[in-house]
């Protein structure tokens, strides 16, 4: 790895320039070997541009980090988008500064690898939990399942293939109608409407009744207005629940429309 770092001397014993701009040297040096280059700075110059001018030099001999007391915001952000990483705030010998560098350089890797399996362990954890979480959500889910088809049986018994019928005539406009207020009744977890809605299609209910059926179970729910009502205002609630209900009529049609059904 090679340091830049801005020195008061042609020598490892120099003390660290407080700026690129005014340093009498700068040593470029490869940290495997301590070995370096000297480039000569602005010599105490504070011209526009010095600084700039010795990082182009600096860069052009493969640098990864520079250390140095103060650098402006603005260029370590440039520098830092080309991939050297900047220290600032540094004081002291060069050799001792480096030699800083590095030692913090590998702490900081050695924390990192002894946090691995922690991280690995977090993971791990996360994982378990999701899956604990969702075996008791479709634990919850099952009974009511299991309620719904029951009370389909008891549905077709009472409610006859014909009767049902008499409603859903076909036509995508009118299912959808009488599909969008079925939704609008009925209310429950909306994995329901999936079971439901099989059974409709199952009994010869067309596909654009049940899309306007599933699509109002799960946005529109009278049951639940007078509650809507309290806590967002009559107006709010009636207009979102009028809205959605035509909305929903409305996909229905094209949803039916784009499968090639008839209007």
């Amino acid at each position: 790895m090679k340091i830049a770092v801005p020195s008061t001397e042609a020598n490892l014993d120099g003390m660290v320039e407080n700026k690129l701009g005014i340093a009498a040297h700068v040593l470029v040096i490869e940290t495997d070997d301590m070995s370096f280059e000297v480039l000569n700075g602005p010599s105490g110059s504070s011209r526009p541009g010095a600084g700039v001018q010795t990082i182009s030099l600096v860069m052009d001999m493969g640098i990864q980090v520079i250390l140095v007391g103060f650098i402006s915001p603005d260029i370590a952000k440039v520098l830092a988008r080309q991939g050297i990483e900047i220290v600032p705030q540094i004081s002291g010998s060069v050799a001792k500064a480096v030699t800083s560098y590095m030692d913090s350089r590998s702490s900081n890797s050695k924390l990192k690898n002894d946090e691995l399996p922690s991280r690995e362990s977090t993971s791990k954890d996360q994982w378990i939990a999701a899956m604990k979480k969702s075996l008791r959500q479709f634990q919850s889910i099952l009974p009511l399942l299991v309620g719904v088809i029951l009370l389909l049986g008891l549905f077709q018994g009472f409610v006859s293939k014909q009767t049902l019928l008499s409603f859903f005539s076909g036509s995508a406009v009118l299912d959808s109608f009488w599909g969008a207020c079925m939704g609008s009744v009925l209310t429950g977890n909306p994995v329901n409407s999936y079971v439901i809605g099989k059974n409709l299609l199952n009994i010869g209910v067309g596909l654009s009744g049940v899309t306007a059926m599933m699509l109002t179970w799960v946005s529109i729910g009278l049951i639940q207005l007078p509650v809507e009502s309290k806590a967002l205002g009559i107006r709010f609630a009636l207009v979102r629940n009028i809205t959605g209900f035509i909305v929903a009529i409305i996909m229905s049609v094209v949803v039916v429309w784009f499968a090639g059904g008839r209007i």
